[in-house]
């Protein structure tokens, strides 16, 4: 496991005025963009922290922050059970490669969700926002509060549970959630159990910016490793993930099914045209 010293955060961002550069930020020009029936914000690292930054100032109830890569959507995709989490949600992020070819070429950029946590830590830092974390491990959510607080000390961050919860925790997990009224929610659990979660407690999130991060909690923490840079940079942590955890590799098959949809999409599209 690494030491607290060594938690990942891009230096060159500590120096910039994000107060400045977020204000400057237009959100309203942050397009939709069309993926088997999934609108998906068009929207760079910074640009969806500054939206979130806005939701946050707007105070307009909850908002939910979807993180999707092509397995994802497959369970996702209109006509799914599930779409109706799509049409909830309030922002639509890629973070899986393939859902810029998917889009032909319209999605300008992956967001990944370690730099997006990062951006906001360094926002809530300076404006004052309060986090409330929740899911992984003990061990894991209290390296991550250390590693967090150590680096950024006048971080607010008001409450962190694991997400190993029967029926009585879970109730007081709730409870605490209503009473912090936290501004940005961290909930890193399974999909799409983490979404479900979400979709049926939306009523003790208040104004809440909710965000499903997944995995992200064990990278923070140093319990699993990064993908290397050679497959981050190809946009192929999806696969790092599958040698890591083998036994991942039924996702293979969901990827398989993804870029056949996508085609016939194309053919459908195409027809209807001509």
């Amino acid at each position: 496991m690494n030491s607290p010293e060594e938690i990942q955060h891009n230096s060159s961002k500590d120096e910039r005025d994000l107060l400045l550069e977020y204000q400057a930020i237009d959100t309203d020009k942050i397009e939709k963009i069309d993926i088997l029936g999934v609108l998906f914000d068009n929207a760079n690292t910074d640009e969806a922290a500054a939206k979130i930054g806005r939701w946050i100032d707007q105070k307009k109830g909850y908002k939910h922050v979807l993180f999707m890569d092509p397995p994802r959507l497959m369970k996702l995709r209109s006509g799914k059970k599930l779409h109706r989490i799509t049409d909830k949600a309030a922002m639509i992020l890629a973070e899986g490669a393939g859902l810029g070819w998917a889009s032909g070429g319209k999605i300008k950029t992956r967001v990944s969700v370690i730099g997006l946590i990062m951006d906001l830590v360094r926002y809530a830092e300076l404006k004052g926002y309060t986090i409330f974390m929740l899911g992984s491990k003990e061990d894991v959510i209290e390296r991550v509060f250390f590693n967090l607080t150590r680096h950024f000390p006048k971080l607010r961050i008001v409450g962190r549970h694991s997400g190993h919860m029967n029926k009585q925790r879970e109730l007081m997990v709730k409870e605490a959630i209503r009473k912090t009224s936290p501004d940005i929610i961290l909930f890193a659990s399974d999909f799409p159990e983490q979404e479900i979660w979400i979709e049926n407690n939306t009523g003790f999130f208040g104004n809440s910016v909710i965000i499903g991060v997944s995995g992200a909690f064990d990278i923070l923490s140093g319990k699993d490793k990064k993908a290397p840079d050679s497959f981050k940079l190809k946009g192929y942590t999806w696969l790092w993930r599958i040698i890591a955890r083998p036994y991942r590799i039924f996702r293979m098959f969901r990827i398989l099914q993804f870029i056949i949809m996508v085609l016939i999409s194309r053919i459908k599209k195409k027809k209807s045209l001509d």
